[in-house]
């Protein structure tokens, strides 16, 4: 699926999220119309995939949501099964304002939107503001609060989980003295000294009211020996067996692997965040002072599915995929990894895309092996370039379960 062969004014294509309903894929992005930073105006832009017998034939881009002088962005869709429709959420920001001005100035300055869709994608509900119920009732305000990236998710209960991250910046003390200290900190400090934390919206009726869930407790990197603040980020979620929710945490800290946080209450509260040392994920070398804080990581998709029949009682019933630029320094080698225990363990990497590559989002679907059985089925929607730019295009990439268990087992 090359976006680029398309008739559509758009400098970059960036964002990607995906999911499998019913015989069609739904790819998302966002449509960035000056270039692949993240400011200007922007459109979510939607491409529907009929899956056919060993191929899926794509049909054009269709532009869901636009508003000019607005950063429309971070779509996260929903397969909502209980009321049979496609649910996105995403929020906007001002065209003109860039998240380093947010963090500088630490005041709110967004929106979040919900949209849904009863005939899978092919058309959409307007754009419902969703701003009031949710980032409205957070108090003291947050500065910045951003959905996902890619996929959310529909729980066994019916709850529909939205992940995501915001910024909380402490306001400076009245004095001369504390002004000069904040300015000196901050200099030091691309978070110009907010702190960084996942959390999750929930809805429990079809999307039609949205609600703040639980938030993953700031933790300090001890294990890593750094003392450093953990700026849990960009995140996704899955259910896991027994209801339980594991939430999974881009860190924006320098050479620092992802976080995961637990849940055994549908979302409203969860465990401290934990470091999962294989889950490397690329640092930021280009800092002129080691000790310089930047925006480390890089987003990551993580997607909970059946294990395969037979699989003895005692063991995990879910497993779970994880996907994200497999390498400690650079957005290279976007990879997958397994885990059959319930995201305690993680297998070896089996790379999908091994150079130039970025933000990902995994969905998984099932079809009839020809013998009466199930095949089970991955695909990824994943950002990728030549050279050294990542962001050159985003492609989709479908592969079996018997091809993430043969790759990841070294």
């Amino acid at each position: 699926m090359n976006w680029k062969t398309e008739n559509f004014n758009c400098a970059s294509y960036r964002i990607p999220a995906i999911v499998y309903n019913k015989g069609v894929f739904l790819a998302f992005c966002e449509a960035r119309r000056t270039s692949f930073r993240d400011y200007g105006e922007m459109d979510l832009v939607l491409r529907r995939g009929i899956l056919l017998e060993k191929q899926v034939e794509w049909e054009g881009i269709q532009v869901i949501a636009s508003m000019r002088g607005e950063r429309t962005m971070n779509p996260v869709p929903i397969v909502d099964n209980v009321n049979k429709a496609v649910v996105v959420v995403f929020n906007t920001f001002p065209s003109n304002v860039t998240e380093t001005d947010l963090l500088k100035e630490g005041v709110f300055n967004q929106t979040v939107f919900v949209m849904k869709s009863t005939d899978n994608g092919i058309t959409w509900s307007d754009p419902q503001d969703i701003t009031d119920t949710t980032l409205g009732k957070v108090e003291p305000a947050w500065t910045i609060f951003s959905p996902g990236p890619g996929h959310g998710i529909q729980l066994s209960s019916g709850r529909l989980i939205v992940p995501g991250n915001y910024y909380v910046k402490d306001p400076v003390e009245p004095g001369i003295w504390p002004q000069i200290k904040t300015a000196v900190l901050e200099f030091f400090d691309v978070l110009y000294g907010a702190v960084g934390t996942s959390n999750v919206f929930y809805s429990d009726d079809g999307g039609s009211s949205w609600h703040v869930g639980g938030s993953v407790p700031t933790a300090n990197a001890g294990e890593l020996e750094t003392g450093k603040t953990i700026h849990a980020n960009e995140s996704q979620v899955t259910e896991l067996d027994d209801g339980v929710i594991c939430i999974n945490c881009r860190t924006l800290g320098v050479e620092m692997p992802r976080v995961q946080a637990f849940s055994k209450d549908d979302g409203m509260t969860f465990t401290v965040a934990q470091v999962v040392d294989k889950l490397v994920e690329p640092g930021y070398t280009g800092s002129f002072m080691p000790s310089t804080k930047n925006f480390g990581g890089c987003q990551g998709s993580i997607l909970g599915f059946p294990a395969p029949e037979g699989v003895p009682d005692g063991f995990s019933k879910t497993w779970a995929l994880f996907s994200n630029p497999a390498d400690k320094e650079n957005r290279i080698n976007l990879s997958v990894r397994l885990s059959i225990d319930g995201c305690k363990t993680w297998s070896a990497p089996w790379s999908l895309c091994p150079g130039p590559s970025a933000y990902s989002d995994l969905t998984y679907f099932e079809m009839d092996d020809g013998n009466g059985g199930i095949n089970k089925l991955f695909a990824c929607l994943y950002e990728c370039g030549t050279t050294d730019f990542p962001y050159e295009k985003i492609v989709f990439q479908m592969f079996t379960l018997e091809s993430v268990l043969e790759g990841t087992k070294h």
